[in-house]
């Protein structure tokens, strides 16, 4: 269960920097989002996760990731200037599983970590061809 919970996380952080490409006015609506990311990790494991969600004006995001089985896990972060992203999974039940924290690359891909405990237990990647990189 921990291996999906941390594709819900990376899913999450792919999802809020694209939501961070497109503008939303201060008093306007969130904005919708949806999208895959890829994980992996030390062990060699991987999967993709389904993140749905919206953001609004200030860069808070707010969603569910979908791992697959019926399960479903709630992500809310932040996105920063330069794309930088990071955040939180939680359970349905409000169970605390890790945070995440991702940033773009020299390709202006978004990659990031996800810990647990503290510590370093999967990597993620997402195609990020809508960020701002300024």
């Amino acid at each position: 269960m921990l291996r999906a919970l941390q594709g819900i996380v990376t899913t999450f952080g792919c999802a809020c920097l694209l939501a961070a490409a497109q503008p939303v006015a201060a008093d306007g609506p969130r904005k919708l989002l949806a999208t895959k990311v890829q994980w992996s990790d030390a062990t060699g494991a991987g999967g993709s996760m389904l993140f749905q969600g919206t953001i609004d004006s200030l860069g808070n995001l707010e969603g569910r990731v979908y791992p697959g089985n019926g399960m479903e896990l709630l992500v809310a972060g932040t996105v920063g200037e330069g794309g930088s992203v990071s955040g939180s999974l939680d359970t349905i039940e409000h169970e605390h599983l890790g945070t995440f924290q991702g940033q773009l690359n020299a390709q202006q891909e978004l990659e990031g970590a996800l810990e647990v405990s503290g510590q370093l237990d999967s990597e993620w990647y997402a195609p990020a061809d809508e960020l701002p990189t300024e």
